[in-house]
């Protein structure tokens, strides 16, 4: 469940008539022997864009950038880029980029759906920006032909899982040199080239989830060019990367506490839905309790992993609580304590996601190594922790490197802080770790939505919203400790 925004990979690059993809590079080697290290764009050419009108009101074009910035002359790919031009040009600030999550997200798709959602002032002053990332829908997409997710237990059937989820790996092989060059360092190149494209001096950005790790990364490699950054529903930049020192060898989910984040949000539930009564059906008795009760008998079947995907789901919005109440209401309980999970709720993700996310992180290779974090991890956390141990494990033996991602240092000096918005009890990227990437950056000031939810497009809130619009505009930064109720409250 880890932070793919939204849940599912749109795929929408067909309707839009931007020039199309060029095909993914055959096999070559991931780059020419004596190449220097990619650090900037290495004087890689400025993508010339020619917009034409797709979607409605936005314009669409094709970007041609390397294939590897330390060839930037070499084999280029296009990636697929749109805009809604600002609508007040006399005011016009510049260009305002967007990355919605993942990462295995289309950006061109995702602009689509929530430009209109945008703040009246931000659509006037900016021209709406954002691009599938290299890899993913329109922009030189991978070839993983008919990859399945893996089937089966973890915990039950390790050996046979394990094979069973290297089999993505290994479907998205055929995709060839491309798959060594789509790291999130790479994609930050590549808005940089953007950047250029469109003709602004300094970057405006707003990244979602993952996309905090891409703006992260960008502020990073490019911190004198950046004008402005939100980040919302923030990764920490050092556990999604590397761990701190002593726990480089645990998943990214276990070293950014995933299952501590769902867990604190669960417990929220039931307080609120306590404190609701009639409102939510689940109010009855100590709703802890009761369910307790429901994971014991599911514990003793097939249904625990149903059960947990279930409420995992309803924690990434809490519009969902309401329903998840009533769910909760009519399952079965047991009394006592629960049996061992033998076939736990385990995360599957997208080619898209894995192509970037097993480049960008360090992971654990051995299997024997996710046996031994099991026991521990679901000591820690009996309803999560599995979850957060085995999902990445699609990224053991993933055939493929990429030597120019980067790593830290995370804190270069920038002009402007960055504004790091989170939810209080967000599911997949906790606060402590927005907490974390501001002290990492050295600059970051966060700002808190005292809701429910992964990131604020699944907690809206007016304060927040217009927080982000003076910071955008004004480049003036919230107070420290600025807090912001949400819209809406989960059993009005």
């Amino acid at each position: 469940m880890r932070r793919v925004f939204l849940a599912a990979v749109l795929l929408l690059l067909a309707a839009c008539s931007a020039p199309a993809a060029a095909p993914a590079p055959a096999v070559s080697p991931a780059a020419a022997p004596d190449a220097p290290p990619a650090l900037g764009t290495n004087g890689a050419a400025v993508p010339v864009l020619r917009w034409v009108p797709c979607h409605g009101p936005f314009q669409c074009a094709g970007a041609a950038v390397p294939l590897s910035y330390r060839e930037p002359k070499g084999t280029t790919i296009t990636l697929s880029v749109i805009r809604l031009p600002a609508g007040d040009p006399g005011r016009r600030l510049g260009s305002l980029f967007f990355n919605f999550g993942g990462p295995g997200t289309d950006g061109v798709g995702e602009l689509t759906r929530f430009a209109a959602r945008y703040p009246p002032e931000l659509r006037a002053r900016f021209d709406l920006v954002s691009f599938d990332p290299r890899g993913i829908g329109g922009s030189a997409p991978i070839r993983c032909a008919n990859a399945q997710p893996p089937a089966g237990s973890p915990v039950r059937q390790p050996e046979a899982y394990f094979a069973a989820a290297a089999a993505t790996g290994k479907a998205c092989a055929a995709s060839g040199a491309l798959l060594n060059h789509l790291s999130t360092a790479n994609v930050a190149r590549d808005m940089e080239l953007l950047r250029q494209a469109v003709g602004d001096t300094s970057l405006n950005f707003y990244g979602y989830s993952y996309g905090t790790y891409l703006g992260g990364t960008y502020a990073n490699l490019f911190g004198d060019r950046v004008r402005a950054m939100t980040l919302d529903g923030t990764l920490d930049l050092v556990a999604n990367a590397t761990g701190e020192p002593g726990r480089e060898h645990e998943p990214v989910d276990v070293r950014a506490d995933v299952a501590g984040a769902q867990q604190q949000e669960l417990d929220r539930f039931f307080a609120v839905c306590a404190a609701a009564g009639p409102k939510c059906a689940f109010s009855a008795g100590d709703p802890k309790q009761r369910f307790a009760g429901i994971f014991a008998h599911a514990s003793r079947g097939p249904g625990v992993a149903s059960l947990m995907k279930t409420v995992g789901s309803a924690l990434y919005q809490s519009g969902r609580w309401k329903r998840l109440a009533q769910t909760l209401a009519a399952m079965p309980a047991d009394p006592g304590p629960a049996a061992p999970v033998l076939d736990p709720a385990v995360p599957t993700h997208s080619p898209g996601f894995l192509a970037v996310q097993c480049l960008d992180s360090d992971n654990p290779q051995s299997p024997a190594d996710y046996a031994a974090l099991a026991a521990r991890e679901s000591a820690r956390q009996p309803y999560f922790g599995l979850s957060a141990v085995y999902s990445m494990a699609q990224c053991v033996g993933w055939p493929a490197r990429d030597d120019d991602r980067y790593t830290g240092p995370w804190n270069r000096p920038r002009p402007v802080p960055v504004l790091v918005l989170n939810n209080r009890f967000d599911p997949a990227t906790p606060l402590a770790d927005a907490e974390a990437t501001a002290a990492e950056l050295g600059d970051g000031r966060v700002l808190v939505v005292d809701g429910y939810g992964h990131t604020s497009l699944d907690a809206p809130s007016a304060c927040a919203s217009a927080a982000v619009v003076r910071y955008l505009t004004e480049l003036t930064v919230p107070p420290p400790g600025t807090t912001c109720a949400p819209d809406a409250v989960p059993f009005p």
